[in-house]
């Protein structure tokens, strides 16, 4: 400090100093004069009296001054004086990454990232300047955050050398891409988006045509600068888009408004804010977290990691961890209940965002417990039946979800009632409604199976009622939305359909075998018809990515039951007639002139269907099912195709909601049932309307063919009960 500002500091101290001793003084001096009886004013009725003030008042500055006195003795505050106690600034924790980073650097020789990395003492000082300046956009753990990039994966819009590096932080980046709102059309944008999503693999529900003009559009708009979205380019910041990174937010309405409104990303540059040696630091920092990360993802091991994603497709966990269109397991899918919605949460490895900071027993105790980091969690995640895995699979499982990419998208807010939203309460639910017994894999007593046939059993229940928790949907559930074991696979409504009864009777009864069974899970189609709505994404995301033999197990433990699901004596089995003579002439329902104006064209005029155009009816398994919601809802909601196989991808199906009445439908679906299901039992006009009225309220009734974004645009408020 100057001559001048130290003479400066010392006389404005001594003057503030002296000035408050003698307000202190003239109120000591008034103190004996003053009258508490004395009425100096009087506001609202409430008289101001000349009352002292409190003598501790004056014992409280006497000691203020004290300790004013003592302090500036010991310590610096009377301009360069440095007190009695050698106290020196970088003492300071605020003060002491600046000093100590010049002495640190002054002696080394090798200045690069990697070498600097190494130096605890320059990390450290790197670290305090990168949360001062740079964790506001990169969040402290610099993994980023939506429209900031991730900094410790290997990764870089401009390049990820040492050189490249230091000129971000020092020159900052400034990345603009125009908008094509105006200049694209809505339908347009909205194909390029499903084109761009294609590169990456993700459950689109979208016409490969839709894809393929996409690309034609991405391609005459978009390859100057991105190519053919599958190689970065660095000299202007264009990224990868076949890759997990997706940093304006990954799902088709984030991609839509990336292309409608552009982007003007600005990165300041520190130049003028930090010096080289600090610059290096922050770059240092950010190498040794690189680094770190890096040799975690080396630590992994690659079979447990290889298995662990075998076992995430069989648990179909993308399905439930991934919104509508989403991104991979970043979560943000609604779950409607009645006492709120629950929506799935962000399982990658993002530290602040998803599952970072969990280490394995949190993950275990959330997989068989239920119990996560922040409290009890809701069964609608299935821990019920994610309790029977075994412990090297939910090592494998850990692995794998180590090794994905992190997506910095920040979990939605659950939306439920009191007291549900009381996430103590659900330890209460646990206690009463989770069975904790393990799975025992005995042999079940209705039947007779040889060695292969149990081993294949017993394969197939670890998977079924395990990792699989296909009881979660196609069982029913009590008032307090917990699974009755007693009617394990008897069906279920989710979505406007019904999870139907899979139980081993019900199945016996459609005449599933173990290839039909295992062809349809396996692949979508069988000779019992193909999978639609919910089923063909699992068919999609989880059973067509696991092997065949496995799948097989999964059938045999089905067909051959359990307890509480058996086959009574005495069922027969359905035998379907087909079209006959008498069908052709029916008088009780009068309704094959009406099946080939509405139905023939499609699914054949003998109802044995038409690759790829419609599947067959004759022995459909939703035809022959004891239940008929889901062929009345078939009729009022239309299908949209499955995208399962390009090559057997049938044809959307139309809604009839507005074409037949109550009663033509209720005929025509009983027509049809009785030939080609051999179910007996009419459907009445009452059922077909309960049914349409109750789709009607959750806006699932079409009245064209259902496109995803019919779904993607009803009312998300309203679900079916």
């Amino acid at each position: 400090m100057t001559v001048f500002w130290n003479i400066w500091v010392i006389g404005f101290i001594v003057i503030f100093l002296a000035f408050m001793a003698l307000v202190i003084v003239k109120y000591w001096r008034d103190n004996h004069s003053a009258d508490k009886d004395k009425t100096i004013d009087t506001f609202d009725g409430i008289d101001e009296n000349d009352a002292p003030p409190p003598r501790i008042l004056f014992l409280s500055y006497l000691v203020a001054f004290g300790i004013s006195a003592v302090f500036l003795v010991l310590y610096p505050g009377l301009g360069n004086w440095k007190g009695t106690m050698g106290w020196q600034q970088e003492d300071d924790a605020l003060s002491s990454p600046v000093t100590d980073l010049e002495i640190e650097m002054a002696p080394l020789n090798d200045k690069s990232l990697m070498s600097l990395a190494n130096n605890k003492t320059i990390t450290a000082t790197g670290q305090a300047l990168f949360e001062n300046h740079c964790a506001a956009c990169h969040r402290r753990n610099a993994q980023g955050q939506k429209h900031f990039p991730n900094l410790i994966d290997n990764e870089w819009l401009y390049g990820g050398s040492e050189a490249e590096i230091l000129h971000s932080i020092e020159k900052g980046r400034h990345g603009a891409m125009p908008g094509w709102k105006g200049i694209l059309s809505d339908d347009q944008i909205t194909k390029m988006a499903y084109y761009i999503a294609s590169l990456q693999r993700r459950n689109l529900n979208a016409p490969q045509v839709k894809i393929d003009l996409g690309k034609g559009i991405f391609t005459q708009y978009c390859a100057s600068c991105h190519g053919d979205g599958t190689v970065a380019n660095t000299q202007i910041g264009a990224p990868l888009l076949n890759d997990a990174i997706w940093l304006h937010g990954g799902s088709i309405e984030e991609i839509k408004h990336t292309i409608e409104a552009g982007l003007n990303n600005l990165m300041p540059g520190f130049e003028e804010q930090l010096s080289e040696n600090e610059i290096l630091a922050v770059g240092a920092y950010i190498t040794e977290q690189r680094l770190l990360y890096d040799a975690k993802l080396a630590g992994l091991d690659p079979e447990s990691v290889k298995r662990g994603e075998y076992l995430i497709n069989a648990g179909d966990c993308v399905a439930c961890h991934s919104s509508e269109g989403g991104e991979r397991f970043a979560g943000g899918l609604p779950f409607k209940t009645p006492f709120g919605t629950v929506y799935s949460t962000n399982i990658t490895p993002h530290v602040s965002e998803g599952i970072g900071s969990d280490d394995y027993d949190d993950f275990r105790a959330a997989l068989f417990d239920g119990k996560g980091k922040n409290g009890y969690l809701y069964p609608a995640m299935p821990y019920t039946s994610y309790q029977y895995l075994t412990e090297q699979d939910t090592q494998d499982l850990w692995s794998y979800l180590q090794s994905i990419t992190a997506v910095a998208r920040q979990n939605d807010k659950n939306q439920m009632i009191f007291p549900s939203n009381i996430r103590t309460g659900l330890l209460g639910w646990n206690l009463v409604f989770m069975d904790t017994a393990p799975l025992s894999y005995e042999a079940p007593d209705h039947v007779q199976l040889d060695e292969q046939e149990l081993k294949e059993w017993q394969r197939g229940k670890y998977w079924v009622m395990g990792l699989g928790h296909c009881s979660e949907c196609h069982t029913p559930r009590n008032l307090a939305q917990a699974l009755i074991p007693e009617k394990i696979f008897q069906g279920n409504l989710i979505d406007g359909w019904n999870a139907p009864d899979i139980s081993a009777k019900e199945l016996y009864q459609d005449r599933w075998d173990i290839e039909s069974l295992t062809d349809f899970l396996h692949t979508g189609h069988s000779s019992k018809g193909s999978a639609f709505a919910g089923m063909a994404d699992v068919v999609k995301n989880s059973t067509s990515l696991m092997t065949r033999e496995d799948i097989q197990t999964m059938s045999r433990y089905l067909l051959v039951g359990d307890k509480y699901n058996t086959i009574p004596e005495g069922t027969k089995q359905l035998n379907p007639s087909g079209f006959t003579e008498e069908a052709y002439a029916d008088k009780q329902f009068n309704a094959y002139a009406l099946y080939a104006e509405t139905c023939g064209a499609c699914h054949g005029e003998d109802g044995k269907g038409r690759d790829p155009i419609a599947p067959t009816l004759l022995n459909n398994g939703i035809i022959m099912h004891s239940d008929p919601f889901n062929t009345i809802a078939v009729t009022i909601r239309g299908l949209s195709p499955t995208y399962l196989d390009e090559e057997r991808n049938f044809m959307p199906m139309t809604s009839f909601q507005n074409v037949l009445t109550d009663t033509e439908l209720a005929n025509l679906i009983s027509f049809v049932r009785h030939y080609l299901g051999d179910r007996k039992e009419p459907v009445t006009a009452e059922q077909v309307k309960a049914v349409r009225k109750q789709l009607e309220k959750a806006g699932f009734a079409g009245n064209l063919h259902t496109t995803p974004d019919m779904y993607d645009h009803r009312d998300s408020d309203i679900s079916v009960d």
